[in-house]
């Protein structure tokens, strides 16, 4: 089976999605791949509901059953072996709490969200596969032909999981009911749905990953290195853009992520990134911590009625600030992570 890359697919005139590898099944055509938002105002509790959490396919979801689905391990390994969905349910379980943005998530946009993902380990399942010596890349497939390829050193952290529950109910149909792949820190196109295969493979699969990509006076545009972890970001929930402020006094608030590390600050600027003032982290979640967002929140003392430019931004605990433009000369979509601006009138 010929494996492309999203740009080779994208470029062909095949599908216009939002995929980023694949070969698709064959679909019935009255199905569409979806893509639907989180209403970065609606957030309250620390764990997006289910209900509310982003949505964005590759392809037409497929139609599943946990009767008949199992997971296969194989590929460059020992011992290959399939496991039957109830099998896995048998299994001892673990819980993480990530975070999950989609790589091409613009600037204050709501294709992000964070859960409490239960499942397996996917190390505990590789070991038993007993992968060879020089296999460094596992391959993760869906049941819509979606794959991509990690390395087998994230593959094997204890927690990158095969995730059967969200929020701690069975994982909805929209988010790869039965089996999804959870890949902490990762960009979400990592976490592929409806897991089928996970296949070990002995050198990387260029075809499985998405580049950055650069724009230079003597080469052109050329590749600038694979798009995996998440860049640290922050966004605001409220107020909204253009909204009409009453009274000196809001409580402005959004949300944090660094990918791998945590977040060690948010900033808040009422005056289009002149000046800056430190938000705090919001009461009644837990600590910052790797692959999870923060909530933050800033009390503004509006001085007097007016037009103002509201910037907020993020530093991890590794020095990463979050950047006021994107460099120049990067042409992809990939890890847009520059400040939002939000305008508001206070009257």
């Amino acid at each position: 089976m010929k494996i492309e890359s999203r740009r080779q697919f994208l470029d062909r005139g095949v599908l216009v999605c939002t995929g980023f590898l694949a070969v698709p099944r064959a679909w019935n055509q009255e199905r569409k791949s979806e893509i639907s938002i989180f209403d970065l105002s609606l957030l309250d509790d620390w764990l997006t509901p289910n209900a509310l959490f982003f949505v964005r396919d590759h392809f037409p979801a497929p139609t599943t059953s946990s009767d008949k689905h199992k997971l296969s391990v194989g590929g460059a390994v020992g011992s290959p072996f399939e496991i039957p969905y109830a099998d896995l349910l048998r299994e001892s379980r673990k819980t993480v709490a990530v975070t999950l943005e989609c790589a091409e998530n613009p600037p204050g946009g709501g294709l992000v969200g964070h859960a409490e993902w239960g499942g397996i380990g996917v190390a505990g399942l590789l070991a038993k596969a007993q992968p060879q010596p020089e296999a460094g890349y596992v391959r993760l497939r869906g049941a819509d032909g979606y794959s991509r390829t990690i390395p087998m050193i994230k593959a094997m952290r204890p927690d990158t999981l095969l995730a059967l529950t969200m929020n701690g109910e069975r994982l909805p149909a929209a988010h790869g009911f039965p089996i999804r792949a959870v890949v902490p820190g990762w960009y979400g196109m990592d976490s592929v749905k409806w897991l089928e295969t996970i296949e070990v493979i002995r050198e990387e699969d260029a075809g499985g990953k998405e580049y950055r990509r650069g724009r230079s006076m003597v080469g052109g545009v050329q590749d600038a290195g694979p798009v995996s972890a998440m860049e640290v970001k922050s966004v605001f929930s409220r107020p909204a853009d253009e909204a009409i402020l009453m009274g000196r006094r809001f409580t402005v608030r959004g949300a944090a992520w660094a990918g791998e590390r945590p977040v060690k600050a948010v900033e808040v600027s009422t005056d289009g990134g002149y000046s800056w003032q430190a938000a705090r982290f919001s009461p009644g979640q837990p600590p910052p911590q790797p692959c999870a967002w923060v909530h933050w929140e800033y009390d503004w003392k509006i001085p007097v009625p007016g037009a103002y430019e509201l910037v907020c931004r993020a530093t991890d605990e590794s020095g990463r600030v979050q950047p006021a433009k994107r460099p120049a000369d990067r042409v992809d979509d990939y890890e847009q992570n520059t400040w939002q601006r939000v305008r508001v009138t206070a009257v």
